[in-house]
């Protein structure tokens, strides 16, 4: 199948789009700041406070989640809340643990194994 130039340009920009949001997820900090969004909207000082980060830290993590439009931010009075803009990525990161704990049981399957083998 021959795949033209404009397609190599939109497929590449897609792929850079995915690169970035994984890129956007990818940071323990950044991960726990969405599931616990995913409870329900918070400011930054409640967010911290949860996370056991600082504010600065928290802020900073928000920005990249807001610039990935993977949280949402609105004023309430002298508050700013955030919240989730994209509860889609709940079932990414789902299927990233479903990833995971098939490698993992697949690698614990290979020690025992490999201890069985040493074993006769």
């Amino acid at each position: 199948m021959l795949i033209n130039k404009s397609q190599q340009s939109q497929n590449h920009e897609i792929n850079a789009l995915q690169a970035e949001f994984l890129a956007a997820v990818a940071d323990t900090s950044r991960v726990k700041i969405i599931y616990t969004l995913s409870e329900g909207p918070l400011n930054v000082k409640s967010l911290a406070a949860h996370l056991g980060i600082s504010h600065s830290a928290t802020s900073r993590h928000l920005k990249i989640l807001r610039d990935k439009n993977l949280v949402n931010s609105h004023r309430q009075g002298h508050t700013v809340l955030y919240s989730l803009a994209a509860p889609q990525v709940l079932k990414a990161l789902d299927i990233f643990l479903d990833i995971l704990n098939n490698q993992i049981s697949h690698q614990a399957t290979l020690i025992k194994l490999e201890r069985y083998h040493e074993d006769q």
